[in-house]
């Protein structure tokens, strides 16, 4: 357990990146239904997993360990 406050900006994760992505990938497509707009956006994002959710994980490790190391005080002096 450590003693940092239950909420740090460092810490919480984020998938606004994502919105981005995704905007740039529809492009100028064009669905006839729902279900096809659901299903094509649901496989994108699934080959998305393997590269943007791993460095993303990676990324939030490399922020848990610095605020760490450095005992909850979350600006370095």
């Amino acid at each position: 357990m450590s003693d940092h406050p239950a909420y740090s900006p460092d810490l919480a994760t984020s998938e606004f990146h994502l919105f981005l992505e995704l905007k740039n990938w529809l492009g100028d497509q064009s669905f006839q239904k729902n279900e096809e707009l659901q299903s094509n956006v649901k496989a994108h994002l699934s080959t998305l997993a393997a590269t943007s959710f791993e460095e993303g994980i990676g990324n939030l490790v490399y922020r848990y360990d610095k605020c760490l190391n450095l005992h909850g005080d979350y600006v370095e002096k």
